[in-house]
């Protein structure tokens, strides 16, 4: 596994700090990790073109569309699983030592945040300067107040109108901010636990994920149970913001992080090459419990409500389970794997993409809604050519936006933010 512990993510102009800081401490980099996560956003911004386009719709039952909710339509769950292997594998690297949660948190912020307020600032520009629809406002105080927190999903739980749309109405996406957010928060409490116990801590996840969704998709009678009664509209949009939060999706992140502890031991252990048979013997199991997993959940889109198609599935544990078990394990056992195998996700252009995807998804809905929708109002009717045109349109700006949010705005800050990190920890120099 020489590759993953030596490469720098040095990259001509851009030099990730994070991967930097990780070479020289012994923490290793994880090239295939790059590329899960271009891959998920790419996943996420093609979904996203086919929306626009006109091609899908919430409760397509076609199967091009089947085959879309079973793949990229969860690609975020590739994200959240990227960020519980690659944030918590510091910890395993260090034998449970967590490290300073004043500069974990100083990074973090820095990883996050600046590149996140900066399209918040054009969003709301955009907002004051061009009247797309009458439902279109500049945000509120308390709108405002969420978003810039990072808190824009959670607000949904406690005010029936939210915290107001979730990226001013013109970037939903921005949903999954405040699921990182919280997963920032809780891992400092559980990471030394964790690393101790991953299996323990694997199957709490798991009853977090299931009691959660299982509760929502009863709320109707957990409230009748407390002594409460809600609606049926009050008990959907409960539903529909419950699949939106840090509980639901606690599974994949531990499945990241259980991950990470497989990854460290496994590539450490000196008789490496006596695992390689497991290892691939692991992998095609892996693949084949995911593909007939994601059958599943593609088959889910026909019974979904339009506000969840992506996570309706989700809300069967079976698939909320199994869909993140297998595609866990499948992207660890490829890491794990022969060079062949890893050169898919490991290769530098994809890894380039990936080391510019944050400001690619922040971006690209932006560019949709203004350049593709309202300023040259590209054509909805469902076609292939159609599709093609979204994807000139939104996709190249996109790319070349996350090129300059990188180079520009988030190495930058995050660079300072680490030499800041240091010099504050106690009896650092």
């Amino acid at each position: 596994m020489e590759e993953e512990r030596t490469h720098s993510g040095s990259i001509h102009h851009l030099s990730d700090p994070g991967k930097e800081a990780r070479a020289k401490s012994g923490v290793p980099v994880v090239p295939v990790f790059d590329g899960y996560r271009a891959l998920a956003i790419l996943g996420i911004v093609m979904l996203h073109m086919l929306g626009y386009s006109g091609i899908l719709e919430g409760g397509d039952t076609q199967w091009y569309a089947y085959l879309t909710w079973a793949t990229i339509g969860h690609a975020v769950d590739i994200l959240f699983i990227v960020s519980g292997f690659v944030v918590f594998l510091p910890t395993v690297a260090r034998n449970g030592e967590f490290g300073s949660v004043g500069a974990y948190a100083i990074r973090r912020i820095a990883r996050l945040y600046p590149a996140y307020w900066l399209v918040l600032l054009i969003s709301m520009v955009l907002l004051a300067t061009i009247t797309v629809s009458p439902d279109l406002a500049f945000p509120g105080l308390r709108d405002l107040t969420f978003h810039t927190v990072g808190f824009q999903g959670v607000s949904g739980m406690f005010f029936p109108t939210g915290g107001g749309p979730i990226g001013f109405g013109i970037n939903p996406p921005l949903w999954t901010l405040s699921v990182e957010v919280t997963f920032y928060i809780v891992l400092p409490l559980v990471a030394s636990l964790y690393f101790r116990r991953p299996f323990v801590g694997l199957f709490l996840a798991a009853l977090v994920t299931v009691g959660w969704n299982w509760s929502f998709e009863h709320i109707g009678q957990v409230t009748e149970f407390v002594g409460t009664e809600t609606t049926g509209l009050t008990n959907l949009r409960l539903l529909v913001q419950s699949t939106l939060q840090f509980p639901s999706w606690a599974f994949s992140f531990a499945c990241g992080m259980t991950g990470a502890w497989i990854f460290a031991r496994v590539s450490r252990d000196p008789r490496l090459p006596e695992w390689r048979t497991r290892i691939r013997i692991a992998q095609v199991i892996s693949l084949v419990g995911f593909i007939v997993l994601a059958c599943l959940a593609g088959r889910y889109t026909a019974r979904a409500p339009l506000q969840l198609v992506a996570e309706y599935s989700r809300l069967d544990p079976e698939i909320a389970l199994g869909y993140s078990g297998f595609l866990a394990a499948l992207m660890v056992t490829t890491a794990l794997g022969p060079a062949w195998a890893r050169v898919p996700f490991s290769n530098n252009p994809i890894r380039r993409l990936g080391d510019i995807s944050y400001g690619i998804f922040l971006s690209h809905m932006i560019i949709a809604f203004y350049i593709g929708s309202a300023l040259l109002s590209l054509p909805e009717n469902g076609s292939l050519g159609n599709l093609l045109l979204w994807c000139v349109v939104v996709v190249p700006p996109a790319v070349l936006y996350g090129y300059v949010s990188a180079r520009f705005l988030e190495q930058p800050i995050r660079r300072w933010a680490r030499q800041f990190g240091r010099r504050a920890q106690p009896g650092s120099k």
